[in-house]
């Protein structure tokens, strides 16, 4: 969503905007249903998490269960190839249209935390469930290694889930699980965006986006930045920004990198904003790499006005 708006006009940024929001929308749908299911008040969720490269969209980690969820938001009918693991789908005009299997998608993921899991003496079953968040998904072959679900079934099949568990984790075992999760959801960049949509980062449309009406352009005047379109002032803008530069290029950036991305030119200011904004920083001064702080709640206002858009 980020990237859509500083990218301007490319089908195939639009493409993009629209399977990632889709994506989106279908986790937070998923969310609020696991805040509705009557599960212990030991029970961590956990988003976006990467391990070993592998990313997981939901994790559940319950006193009883350990189960990852496979979200997908889509339409149509939809078909699980038993015989040569494809997926596809059938949309409303009848086409098929192929796409990465789910189910391969959540065997990796649920392999991957089994392993590291295990690497750490935590003896669980990890389990695993493809979740469609939208009704208007209808599984017509489905899968053999995990259960598709609509999203109206998932609070009662975690609750019971719980109750018919034979398994009861100790406190260390959670401890464990839990800082294991934690530890593993601070890469947020995908490294090969760029090369897969065909763009140069370089061209992205630059400077600080407005905190109350989203437009990027904003100017550095008395200490604070103001918004040319709506007028409004905001001395931390820039932070929000950074947010934006670390989903797109990931968490390290340099004085000349920050002074590009926000639109700013003297070096005094940069290093004060970096000094700021970061949490370490790797080499010696002359070729100094920062670290940004991850701070994805500076991007909730602009994201939740993206997934009100049509």
């Amino acid at each position: 969503m980020c990237l859509h708006s500083r990218a301007g006009e490319s089908k195939i940024t639009e493409s993009e905007y629209r399977t990632t929001k889709a994506g989106f929308a279908g986790e937070e749908k998923v969310i609020q249903f696991l805040v509705e299911a009557r599960l212990s008040k030991e029970t961590r969720i956990f988003r976006n998490v990467f391990i070993d490269g592998t990313q997981v969209d939901i994790v559940v980690v319950n006193p009883r269960f350990v189960c990852i969820l496979e979200v997908k938001n889509m339409t149509g009918e939809l078909f699980f190839s038993v015989h040569n693991k494809q997926f596809y789908r059938l949309n409303g005009e009848g086409k098929k249209e192929g796409m990465r299997n789910p189910e391969l998608q959540l065997q990796r993921a649920v392999k991957v935390l089994q392993r590291r899991l295990h690497s750490k003496e935590v003896d669980v079953r990890v389990r695993g469930i493809i979740v469609l968040a939208s009704r208007s998904g209808i599984v017509v072959e489905a899968p053999h290694l995990f259960p598709v679900i609509p999203i109206d079934a998932l609070t009662d099949l975690l609750e019971k889930m719980e109750s018919s568990s034979k398994e009861l984790f100790n406190s260390e075992d959670l401890k464990i699980m839990r800082k294991l999760m934690k530890g593993n959801r601070v890469k947020v960049e995908d490294s090969q965006l760029f090369e897969r949509l065909n763009l140069d980062g370089r061209k992205l449309r630059c400077g600080v986006r407005c905190t109350e009406c989203f437009h990027i352009g904003m100017v550095r005047t008395y200490s604070t930045w103001l918004c040319e379109r709506c007028g409004y002032r905001d001395k931390d803008a820039h932070l929000a920004t950074l947010q934006e530069y670390q989903l797109l290029f990931g968490r390290e950036i340099s004085s000349k990198e920050l002074k590009w991305w926000l639109g700013i030119e003297d070096r005094f200011l940069s290093l004060r904003i970096l000094n700021h904004a970061h949490e370490s920083y790797q080499f010696g001064p002359k070729n100094r790499v920062y670290i940004l702080k991850f701070e994805p709640y500076r991007l909730e206002r602009f994201l939740v006005s993206e997934m009100r858009k049509r």
